[in-house]
């Protein structure tokens, strides 16, 4: 699901083209291999998302008022010049339709600020440091009245009534004792406490006769209980009804927005679960990420895993993402991706539970749901080979553990085996996605392995094929580059630091595959596993980035996938000190990178589903 090339500014373009699917109800699908991308369009309500804010048109108007009346300006900046940020109109609406829209936001921000939603001009750049890869959208500055920037965030991927109250209040002279909850009003309030606890059987009271806002609370939660139940359409109709039965209030718009399936919670960006004060309390910290410290391992395990099961449909798959470099039509390939990572980190997390503890059965259920959603092939598309090899790779990863649960999958599993070694290139051996290369033929030989512990029969002529494509690939020293090469073109990069530095994320994942198969060995993948980590700073500029970063073509949806590569090569290293010494390092990386909730994120478009999973994944190291 890795990006193939620079996308160019005609892909950011394209947002703006109709028609979509609610949580990814795929109605039709375009030709083979198609990279059209079918994306709805806000209608005349969603449209109006955020509208409830008293922006002001520029930020020269918002500091000529600042000065006037004493007020910061809270400067909202949905973009940057010369950015190559993929999806900017849909982190946009993910932001109007998310804080601008809740009510304890709008007053915080209309009775406090004068605000503004633009972006930057080329003095306004300079004199903020406003320019890409530096300030990753969405984002946004509270400026003192005579114009000194007093805060700035970006990289803003988790979105929570008590993390903006909490950031909207340190300007001084500003109350900090707010209680978000309270503008639900009385009736309600006791069923949001519940959702934030994690509780979704909680009924949500019907508040009779009372006021739009409050029917549109009402609404709002009931939609919120029945989502995360799973019933997604659902909630969609709950929130599609309530919205067009009070058309002219702010709330309305934001029910609108996420009955389209536009909005942030829908996407799995807005959670409600209750966060510990001390998680949002660091005005140091990178954008959502909570501040250091506040959660250990089995917490962040435990919030893990109430979070996923919450985005899970009803039907068993995860489709928060929406990730269709490949076109619309891959959507399906991508969404039983998901899926299989998702249910891979439930199978690591219930094996931790206690056998009386009660989240076991739904765990079990979950589990169970998953494993038959990828299992049917009506939620594939074989027809087009964009982001198959993902749904494949990793179907066969989920089974191969799903088996230990439920052995009655150990033929489901053999034929997922069946249909990765299928799309095995027959000209060179390898596999693809989009394109040839060698970060998915090692993904490819990874799951062949998994498969074959597990105990699948696997092709080894395939496996033989895939380690050549592989070895074929590899630089004299150690590198690989991002597109299978033809031979000829093989340079030994001898002198060349720029050739690993530019690989160094996918190193210890193509090594492994090597390994696996006895096409490498130890000290190889000792050599990828340091190069990665010693390079990793290239890596971390990139996360929460929807794009290829100017850094060697590094990006936000690649940080996961090669902190998981990583993490799976140090396992499979020769028991040492240093080998300990490198499970701990890559554990404390991974613990300092969760959202104030207790999740995580590498990009908007992958999802929150796809950045948890591979976390948990992550760290497993012993």
């Amino acid at each position: 699901m890795m990006n193939s090339v620079y996308r160019c500014t005609t892909h950011v373009l394209l947002t703006s083209v109709v028609l979509f699917l609610f949580c990814g109800a795929v109605v039709a699908q375009p030709d083979r291999n198609s990279t059209r991308k079918i994306r709805v369009k806000p209608d005349q309500l969603s449209s109006r998302a955020g509208m409830g804010v008293n922006w002001v048109d520029s930020v020269d108007e918002a500091m000529e008022l600042a000065q006037e009346t004493g007020r910061p300006v809270f400067w909202y900046v949905p973009t940057v010049r010369n950015t190559f940020m993929d999806r900017k109109p849909v982190i946009d609406l993910y932001m109007m339709a998310g804080p601008f829209s809740w009510e304890v936001t709008r007053s915080l921000l209309n009775e406090n600020y004068i605000c503004v939603r633009a972006a930057p001009d080329r003095e306004e750049i300079n004199r903020y440091n406003l320019r890409p890869y530096e300030f990753v959208e969405p984002g946004f500055l509270i400026l003192n009245p005579d114009g000194t920037e007093f805060a700035k965030t970006d990289k803003i991927t988790t979105f929570h009534p008590q993390w903006f109250a909490d950031r909207l209040t340190r300007f001084p002279g500003m109350s900090v004792e707010i209680d978000w909850t309270d503008t639900l009003g009385a009736s309600l309030k006791p069923a949001m406490q519940s959702i934030s606890a994690g509780d979704y059987e909680t009924e949500v009271p019907d508040p009779g006769d009372a006021s739009a806002e409050d029917e549109l609370n009402f609404a709002w939660l009931s939609g919120v209980v029945e989502f995360r139940r799973g019933n997604h359409q659902a909630a969609a109709d709950i929130w599609r009804e309530a919205s067009g039965s009070h058309p002219d209030h702010p709330m309305a718009w934001k029910l609108a927005a996420e009955a389209q399936g536009l909005g942030p919670f829908v996407r799995g960006f807005e959670v409600y679960r209750d966060i510990p004060a001390d998680a949002v309390s660091d005005p140091r910290v990178e954008g959502s990420q909570s501040s250091p410290g506040v959660y250990d391992e089995n917490e962040l395990r435990l919030r893990s895993a109430s979070f996923l099961l919450g985005m899970q449909r009803s039907d068993g798959g995860w489709v928060d993402s929406d990730y269709d470099f490949g076109g619309t039509d891959s959507l399906p390939n991508v969404y039983v991706a998901v899926t299989s990572l998702c249910g891979m980190a439930l199978v690591d997390l219930a094996a931790d539970l206690p056998e009386e503890d009660p989240s076991r059965e739904r765990m079990r259920d979950a589990l169970a749901r998953a494993a038959a959603y990828v299992c049917d092939d009506s939620n594939i598309n074989r027809v087009d080979t964009d982001e198959i090899l993902w749904a494949f790779a990793y179907r066969a990863r989920f089974l191969s553990r799903y088996v230990a649960v439920n052995p009655d999958y150990r033929q489901q599993l053999q034929d997922a085996v069946a249909d990765l070694e299928n799309i095995q290139m027959r000209r060179g051996g390898g596999w693809s996605h989009e394109y040839r290369n060698p970060f998915v033929t090692g993904t490819a030989l990874c799951a062949l392995k998994e498969a074959a512990d597990a105990g699948a029969t696997v092709n080894m002529e395939v496996v033989a094929g895939g380690c050549r494509s592989l070895a074929r690939d590899r630089f004299d020293n150690g590198a690989y580059p991002y597109s299978s090469l033809d031979p000829r073109a093989q340079d030994n990069g001898e002198g060349d630091g720029r050739q690993i530095a530019a690989s160094a994320g996918r190193m210890p994942l193509c090594e492994l595959g090597l390994l696996y198969w006895d096409a490498s060995n130890a000290e190889s993948l000792r050599f990828a596993v340091m190069q990665s980590m010693e390079l990793h700073d290239n890596l971390d500029k990139a996360l929460k980035y929807d794009n290829h970063t100017d850094n060697m073509a590094y990006g936000g949806f690649f940080f996961w996938y090669d902190m998981r590569g990583r993490s799976e090569a140090i396992r499979y290293m020769p028991d040492s000190p240093e080998k300990n010494e490198l499970i701990a390092q890559q554990r404390r990386i991974i613990l300092a990178l969760p959202e104030f909730d207790g999740c995580f994120v590498d990009s908007h478009e992958l999802g929150r589903c796809y950045g948890t999973a591979m976390a948990i994944l992550s760290l497993n190291l012993d």
